[in-house]
């Protein structure tokens, strides 16, 4: 069998190997069927009228995604091999299949996994077809546009940052660092950085339209910039302190642009697929098995992880279980959308003693969402006032840490309950969620 033979065969039983680490994995965490995340839960209240008054577990919301992030690693090998070849195509999946970010976003219930399975669609379309250099602009130009504005308002109006150039520097794009390279973070960075721009040289000589459509997203997030839409930097101050927490923080903080990572992932393919061309076939097998075991860390590690959700449950089960006819239950507001889905379900929803307190949009409280019971003015005082007007014995309040509001108003209740119910209160606390029982 020639030489060139083999290279393809080795290649494509890496590449199925891959494919089926990237597969596994997502089912995996799939199926664990963990508490949604506060921005899942907002999705779902977005989308809950056309939804209707039904019973949507969470592995029901989440199943679209994982077909996404499924799709779109067979759709981007099946690109990868037509305009590359074989050898390409391997290295192209063991990135992606590599990516924390990818990985995450396919067992979300949330736009951005479906967003990157939609740019690499339009890939594959356009390898498939009369490749008309025009064709590829126009689906990535409008696939980036709708992935802007379905991420436009929390990102790029709101967000007191754009942390796209910190996500450049690898941290969101390749995920086998933490075995390799441990809190050497910047090592992983550098090598990214070499990678994608000798690339992009490489890219620009070869394939020059693919150049230009990996560019278009970056043209029109540069351009919102000129256009006083979005900020293109970073403080110093939250510079040091994203690149101190990127463990914790390397999935969060690039939602919003894993639209981009399929393309960003084509010259850093290519680079590695010029060095290994160079290379004989034992030594070729050799380096892939190295990438199997980087991919197979790296897919463990979040597995080990979950998806990190909060164990909302663990909490509302002991509110659940503690509510009594004379109890109310307040629920912050950043808390609302997660505290409402469960609400909604069984047993939570079969519970009649779960008077509950929120809190609107105008700046007033209400109960069960309907009567109207007082202003809230962000002090824990007035929330407790109202419980005693209610004459309730107890009062429970609940949070999910999400975000920076939910974590201001949560210290202040618990710092009010500690300061003036001192051996009348309990606390409850589970990952990334909590709360507190207080008896009047």
């Amino acid at each position: 069998m020639p030489n060139f033979a083999k290279t393809e065969k080795t290649c494509a039983v890496f590449s199925m190997i891959f494919l089926c680490i990237g597969m596994v994995f997502r089912t995996i965490i799939y199926a664990k069927g963990q508490d949604l995340w506060l921005e899942e839960a907002l999705l779902w209240e977005r989308l809950k009228p056309l939804i209707g008054g039904y019973d949507i577990s969470e592995l029901a919301l989440r199943f679209l995604p994982l077909l996404a992030g499924i799709a779109t690693l067979l759709l981007a090998y099946i690109f990868a091999k037509n305009e590359f070849g074989g050898k390409f195509a391997c290295i192209f999946l063991f990135l992606l299949v590599s990516s924390d970010s990818l990985l995450f976003y396919s067992v979300n219930f949330s736009l951005y996994g479906m967003e990157a399975f939609l740019i690499v669609l339009c890939l594959c379309v356009w390898s498939f077809s009369h490749k008309s250099k025009t064709d590829l602009i126009l689906l990535i130009s409008l696939s980036s546009i709708l992935c802007i504005i379905c991420n436009h308002g929390e990102s790029y109006v709101y967000s007191p940052s754009f942390d796209f150039f910190i996500q450049m520097l690898g941290r969101h794009f390749i995920n086998f660092h933490y075995f390799v390279f441990g809190p050497f973070v910047w090592i992983n960075a550098f090598l990214f950085i070499l990678l994608f721009g000798f690339g992009c040289f490489l890219l620009g000589k070869e394939k020059k339209i693919l150049m230009v459509a990996i560019s278009i997203p970056f043209f029109i997030l540069i351009l919102l910039y000129f256009l006083k839409l979005s900020p293109l930097g970073m403080p110093y101050s939250d510079f040091m302190f994203t690149m101190r927490n990127w463990s914790q923080m390397q999935v969060i903080g690039s939602k919003y642009l894993v639209f981009i990572m399929p393309l960003v992932f084509i010259p850093a393919a290519l680079c590695v697929h010029k060095v290994f061309s160079r290379v004989g076939n034992p030594v070729l097998i050799g380096i892939l098995v190295i990438f199997t075991f980087l991919a197979l860390s790296s897919n463990a590690i979040r597995m080990h992880k979950g998806i990190g959700s909060p164990q909302s449950t663990e909490i509302l089960l002991q509110i659940n279980d503690r509510a009594t006819e004379k109890s109310l239950v307040y629920a912050d507001s950043a808390s609302r959308p997660l505290f409402e889905y469960y609400m909604s379900r069984s047993p939570f929803k079969d519970n009649e003693n779960l008077n509950v307190l929120y809190l609107k949009k105008d700046g007033y409280m209400y109960l069960n969402d309907s009567v109207f019971i007082g202003r809230y003015n962000m002090r824990p005082e007035d929330i407790f006032g109202v419980m005693r007007n209610f004459k309730a014995q107890s009062g429970f309040f609940f949070f999910s840490f999400g975000g920076y509001s939910s974590v201001k108003e949560s210290n202040m209740i618990v710092n009010h309950i500690q300061n003036n119910h001192t051996g009348r209160s309990k606390g409850f606390q589970s990952k990334n969620a909590g709360a507190a029982w207080v008896r009047f």
